[in-house]
């Protein structure tokens, strides 16, 4: 029978005493690295000549976190060769495949021929030759299943690891390990509280800094979180707030309000269904209206933790919202008097022709416009038609246009010619604007003039356009065609050429004259143009003269989404 020797008992007690003095060690701080160089100081040389413990970050990649040598002055040679050559991950055999296979690395002997196969290069081979390697244990450092880096022993010539430095080495590792992952686990719980009270913080100070009262209520009825806006926007008593009972505080708000029966029953019906955000207003009995705001408080797997009330005071918003409203009607209502009065109230009736009109303001009719239409009786059995646009809007625009129908009417007295016409209309104009001079804008009208005759069969009429759209005729069958528009903008220059164009309307033709707020009204597939408006009358023949100007005012203000962006004048001429 064999004798058991004493020395390994001696052995036993020598690890279990550096594995207990490694624990105090690792215990004695939070700070991982400062705690892993103490660890090495303490392996050297009760394990080994050296020790090197790197760590993985993120990307995997090892990092020498601490470095001891029993040899002082090789410890910076040694550092050296690390930041030279780091450990490669990739490297099958050496120290990075312990971390990727979470498996010891142990070589007793370390020969050249395994240094020759290691070196990356010469100046490599001749730096590891240089520190005497006489065995290498390279151990994972392992917790939670995690790999966190590696604990490199190192021996040199005349001194080799045993099979007991490898299992000693690997259970320090594995204490190590632990304790560096408590202290990562550590910093990270500090870390995310820091944030955490960072967060808190700024958020008390977004609520307490917002215009809008905030409260928050728990299902169970506790005022949860509130902030100073919303005690000073309902008046809240301090018991009230100290009681944190929303009970408490929707009676207090119930005694404000203008409808407290609404008030609360809206409350109850949010409570109970707990479903999408709310938006209203409230009216408080002193003449405050609020806005009111709830969403539920629900975590990401769907949990109610409560409701969120805002409430922002709108009254000043309000009574502005009013007093424009107000103005706006006003203005709107100044602005249709104004123009009405620059529009014949009714038309002439004139036998054998029927006469229609349309007019419609741009956007909400606030200002008064440039079109104009008029017809009046020039002499026995001949009347005078006149469709004009001026440039611009607001008290301009209607000062010219005044001076324009007055002046064509006037014109109409003295000769039936309508090129003679808009020659007089010319010369008013460009006197007005040059007795004006020194306004930056530039002012003019674009007129067309028309002369009719009735006589038994047909209506005779002669036209005259100064720079307007060119009017259409549609015949009874459905043709349409185009007058000819010689003639340029009244108003900029002082004698204009113009010229007369006679045709004749039989009983079912029609004569459209409108401004450009119809051909340049714009929409989303561009302009409505001169060629729709063509081929729409090419499907009214035979219309009547009202259902005709219908027609081409509806279809323009469809082509705009029923917004006019411009002024739509639209006059008629059938004959019947």
């Amino acid at each position: 029978m064999a004798e058991v020797r004493a020395p390994d008992a001696s052995v036993q007690f020598s690890s279990l005493a550096f594995l207990a003095e490694a624990s105090a060690v690792l215990g004695t701080s939070l700070d991982y690295e400062a705690t892993l160089a103490r660890l090495a100081e303490l392996a050297v040389p009760r394990l080994a000549d050296w020790c090197v413990v790197h760590l993985a970050d993120g990307a995997g990649i090892l990092r020498a976190v601490t470095t001891a040598h029993l040899d002082p002055s090789r410890a910076a040679q040694l550092i050296d060769l690390q930041e030279r050559y780091p450990v490669d991950f990739d490297d099958d055999g050496g120290p990075g495949s312990v971390l990727r296979t979470g498996t010891t690395l142990h070589l007793p002997e370390v020969s050249d021929e395994m240094l020759v196969r290691r070196a990356r290069g010469g100046e490599h081979l001749e730096l590891m030759r240089g520190l005497g390697i006489q065995s290498v244990v390279v151990v994972p450092l392992i917790a939670r299943q995690r790999r966190l880096g590696i604990l490199s022993l190192v021996t040199a010539r005349g001194r080799s690891s045993t099979v007991d430095d490898v299992a000693l080495a690997e259970e320090l590792g594995r204490r190590a390990a632990l304790a560096v992952d408590n202290a990562r686990l550590f910093q990270d719980m500090e870390r995310a509280q820091r944030e955490a009270r960072f967060q808190a913080a700024l958020l008390r100070a977004q609520n307490e800094a917002g215009v809008e009262g905030l409260l928050v209520v728990s299902p169970s009825g506790e005022m949860l979180s509130f902030n100073r806006r919303f005690a000073e926007i309902w008046g809240m008593p301090d018991d009230v707030i100290a009681s944190r009972s929303d009970g408490a505080a929707l009676a207090r708000a119930m005694e404000q309000v203008v409808d407290p029966e609404g008030f609360i029953e809206r409350v109850r019906e949010v409570y109970e269904h707990r479903g999408v955000p709310i938006r209203d207003e409230v009216a408080l009995i002193d003449g405050r209206v609020l806005d009111r705001y709830g969403a539920p408080c629900l975590g990401d797997d769907g949990t109610y933790y409560g409701w969120a009330w805002y409430f922002r005071d709108v009254t000043a918003q309000k009574r502005t919202e009013q007093a424009l409203f107000a103005s706006g009607e006003r203005f709107a209502t100044l602005a249709r008097t104004l123009q009405e009065s620059l529009l014949p109230p009714d038309l002439p009736q004139v036998r054998g022709v029927e006469l229609a009109s349309r007019y419609h303001p741009a956007g909400a009719g606030l200002d008064v416009g440039g079109d104009f239409y008029d017809v009046f009786q020039t002499g026995r059995g001949t009347w005078g038609i006149v469709v004009g646009d001026v440039c611009g809007k607001g008290a301009e625009a209607a000062r010219l246009t005044a001076l324009a129908r007055y002046t064509v009417r006037a014109a109409s007295m003295q000769t039936r010619t309508p090129s003679r016409i808009l020659t007089m209309l010319n010369e008013a104009l460009v006197r007005q604007i040059a007795s004006e001079a020194g306004r930056d804008d530039e002012r003019f009208a674009s007129v067309v003039y028309a002369s009719l005759r009735r006589s038994t069969t047909v209506a005779s009429l002669t036209v005259s356009s100064g720079g307007h759209p060119p009017g259409l005729v549609l015949r009874g069958d459905g043709a349409v065609e185009v007058l000819p528009a010689p003639g340029i903008l009244l108003g900029l220059f002082p004698r204009p050429q113009l010229e007369d164009v006679t045709f004749d309307l039989h009983p079912g033709d029609s004569l459209l004259l409108y401004t450009d707020g119809v051909t340049e009204a714009r929409g989303r597939r561009g302009e409505y143009g001169q060629q729709r408006l063509t081929s729409l009358l090419a499907t009214c023949g035979g219309m009547r003269a009202k259902a005709l100007a219908e027609t081409v005012e509806s279809a323009v203000l469809a082509h705009q989404d029923g917004v006019a962006h411009d002024d739509i004048a639209v006059l008629v001429v059938h004959a019947t």
